[in-house]
């Protein structure tokens, strides 16, 4: 069943519109008899390479979006610990409050990272007033005779936060070359019709029912190509939950991770 689930991912609309358009442009140049025989290392030259490109691309930015979230996790998981460990008169009440405000942060940082990017401001300003929450909270453990110092190293974790979220954001809002996006669209429909004569001059070297085995290779070109650009569609923002391989703040991992 997973198998055909991420299947069912890297297919849609467009897959099935460029197979329909292929296989009709091979069936009116084999009817017409138009043949032509056409470099098949342009396709790789001309949309392939391009388009494992942008997947390398995007695939590094889910890579780095991954290690910025880490890093956010072990930060605040840091900051937590000073504060129900370190003070001289602990108080679970204090640790319960710090939780609590970690929890809304990272549900702030997950509604924005999901959220669409033309909206999302009001989403990145929330969590940067949860950060400034937690930097008051902070001082207020002077009181509970928790050291200076170690109200520095929770400032330090705090920037090093912003410094992470700061990484995730530009993995958010910058993504593939629109140039480059609208060159890979545009030639994905275009090269399996422009390659029809060829698979026509293929489909000559067959008879009978063989005939029809001349269609699997502008349906397959077709597969490939669109599923290609699918997955590197999918893998643009690696944070919108819309391909099996996003990245998830699963906030209930992180309640687990801060114990009392």
């Amino acid at each position: 069943m997973k198998f055909f689930k991420d299947f069912y991912y890297i297919t849609n609309f467009k897959t099935f519109l460029v197979t329909f358009l292929a296989i009709s442009a091979t069936y009116l140049c084999i009817e017409n008899e138009i043949h032509a025989d056409l470099p098949l290392a342009l396709v790789s030259i001309a949309i392939i390479f391009p388009v494992v490109f942008a997947i390398n691309s995007a695939y590094a930015r889910r890579e780095q979006g991954l290690v910025s979230l880490a890093a956010c996790k072990g930060f605040m998981h840091g900051f937590y610990r000073i504060t129900a460990d370190h003070p001289k008169d602990s108080d679970p009440e204090k640790a319960a409050e710090c939780k609590e405000k970690i929890m809304t942060l990272f549900n702030s940082l997950k509604c924005f990272l999901e959220s669409d990017p033309e909206k999302s401001q009001s989403f990145a300003k929330d969590v940067y007033v949860n950060i400034k929450s937690l930097s008051v909270f902070s001082k207020t453990l002077l009181v509970q005779g928790l050291h200076g110092r170690s109200i520095a190293r929770m400032s330090v974790f705090l920037t090093r936060f912003c410094v992470a979220f700061e990484e995730m954001q530009m993995i958010f809002y910058y993504r593939t070359p629109i140039g480059l996006k609208a060159y890979g669209k545009i030639f994905l429909v275009v090269f399996p019709v422009l390659y029809a004569p060829s698979f026509a001059l293929l489909a000559s070297n067959f008879s009978g029912l063989a005939e029809y085995f001349s269609y699997l290779i502008p349906t397959l070109y077709a597969i490939i190509l669109v599923s290609l650009d699918n997955i590197q569609t999918q893998l643009e923002n690696p944070f919108d939950q819309f391909g099996s391989d996003d990245i998830r703040v699963d906030i209930d991992k992180i309640d687990e991770m801060l114990i009392l």
